[in-house]
């Protein structure tokens, strides 16, 4: 009796799992045709009768998740995963940390903590996101309009130094449907705001992005990838313009630069002494690294690394050297913040002295997604950024005022005329006055020279000669003295 016991029941036991093998297939038929409805019904079943079934739980998982539904997606995964299984727990928890469910997530990190110390840094982050929750700092972002946002992603690039031009990238489509990227300019003035947004003249079929320009208008350095003389993936390249003749050919910035290795996203200094960058080369603190290059004539010296209080063992990316030469804003993945990369802002008391370690802006300029492109104007408190918040399309370019404590040191009218100038050309200085036939300064006077003095102090290897003229009233050997005192 015991033998046809057996017999009888074995054949109905490799026919049960026949059928739930062809039950999960015609699930999966369902879901590759797009019959969603009818697949998670036939799923459901299936985890029903089978609780501990991976394949079943799995898909639902997957199907809820792209249905945004968190919590009935995790059910399904809590079927499948204990508290020791620690892929399945840090599963869990990314998806909670990637949308931004901090508290949830760090319920999952810590069931793990003890199985990878590694962990620790993710449960660092969802500690300062919470807090970061429950203290917004105070900004009100606003799309700068649809003379530059478009339905095509715009990325914020940089910013002219009177704050009159923006620069960014567009990503478009070729004549064939592919993404194409490309640089465009808008114009603002006080009247219209940003003028319609027109393309670069020097835009090439290939792709061109991550582009800073000279204080003074004439450089435009920026990234360019696979082309025929690079030494890399992608390298720095740069044009000159110059308003008789126009724009020159493209040049590499040579092996000085750039490596076999990925460089990108470059950042002029305000006196074009010093080239930030970004680069994965070798000698780095992490996976890419801000170093920065002397410039000296047409040449690159002492490329250094800006530093393990800046850089991380992740990744740094979009620097962002602001006009007042003392602040750095970046974006960051291995600092700890929100979630992916993260704005932060770091601060040096004169130009010889280090870094401070960076200070995270804080929510909402930073979210559970990626922000990684900031560039503040010489005001030193209107920020632009690009985002995919609501707008025109994927990305648009924002601008916003930032809080107190992350602004930048405002540059002065006589400052950004001094930037702005080449070598040896003439600076006009607005509302310096003498009384008539006097040496004697007008009270008024005062306001601008103090400005240029105080520059002239900070920014010690600047010289200056100073012109001046009278009028053509009276006797020239007395103008001639009065024009020698005045001067003194």
């Amino acid at each position: 009796m015991f033998r046809l016991l057996i017999f009888i029941f074995l054949p109905c036991i490799l026919f049960s799992q026949d059928y739930n093998y062809r039950s999960y297939d015609k699930a999966l038929q369902f879901y590759n045709q797009n019959k969603i409805i009818k697949s998670k019904n036939l799923l459901i079943k299936l985890v029903d009768n089978y609780p501990d079934w991976e394949d079943p739980n799995l898909l639902l998982s997957s199907i809820y998740l792209s249905e945004n539904n968190i919590d009935t997606a995790v059910m399904y995964l809590l079927n499948i995963y204990s508290d020791n299984n620690f892929s399945g727990m840090k599963k869990i928890a990314d998806i909670f940390y990637e949308r931004g469910e901090y508290e949830k997530a760090l319920i999952y990190f810590n069931k793990i903590i003890h199985l990878d110390q590694d962990i620790n840094f993710y449960i660092k982050n969802c500690e300062f996101a919470i807090d970061a929750l429950n203290n917004p700092v105070k900004i009100n972002p606003t799309n700068i309009g649809s003379s530059v946002n478009t339905d095509f992603p715009e990325y914020i690039n940089t910013l002219s130094i009177d704050g009159k031009k923006l620069f960014f990238t567009r990503r478009v489509k070729d004549d064939m449907g592919y993404p194409q990227e490309d640089f465009y300019v808008s114009e603002f003035d006080s009247v219209n705001g940003w003028s319609s947004a027109s393309p670069l003249v020097f835009n090439t079929r290939m792709n061109e992005g991550a582009m800073s320009v000279s204080s003074n208008g004439i450089l435009y350095v920026y990234t360019a990838c696979d082309r025929s003389n690079s030494y890399g993936g992608c390298d720095l390249y740069i044009r000159e313009y110059n308003v008789q003749t126009g724009w020159s050919k493209e040049y590499n910035l040579g092996n000085d630069i750039n490596t076999r290795h990925w460089e990108s996203q470059p950042c002029f200094s305000v006196n074009n002494d010093y080239l930030y960058f970004v680069s994965n080369r070798p000698g780095g603190f992490g996976k890419s690294d801000i170093w920065r290059a002397k410039i000296v004539g047409n040449k690159f010296f002492d490329i250094e690394n800006l530093g393990s209080s800046i850089n991380t063992e992740k990744h740094e990316m979009s620097p962002f050297l602001h006009p007042d030469d003392l602040t750095l804003y970046f974006a960051s993945n291995g600092h700890i913040g929100l979630g992916d990369y993260d704005l932060f802002v770091s601060r040096r008391d004169s130009i010889e002295n280090e870094w401070s370690f960076p200070l995270n802006l804080g929510f909402p300029i930073n979210t559970y997604k990626s922000e990684n492109s900031l560039i503040v104007s010489s005001n030193g408190e209107t920020a632009f950024y690009s985002s995919n918040k609501s707008g025109y399309g994927k990305e648009d370019i924002f601008t916003f005022t930032l809080p107190e404590n992350i602004k930048a040191k405002k540059i002065s009218s006589v400052e950004i005329d001094i930037i702005s100038k080449e070598k040896g050309e003439e600076i006009v200085l607005k509302n310096v006055q003498f009384s008539n036939n006097s040496f004697q300064l007008k009270g008024n006077s005062f306001v601008e020279l103090d400005k240029l003095v105080k520059y002239l102090k900070e920014k010690s290897s600047v010289k200056i000669l100073i012109e001046g003229h009278t009028n053509n009233i009276g006797q020239v050997k007395n103008n001639q003295i009065l024009s020698e005192n005045r001067l003194e």
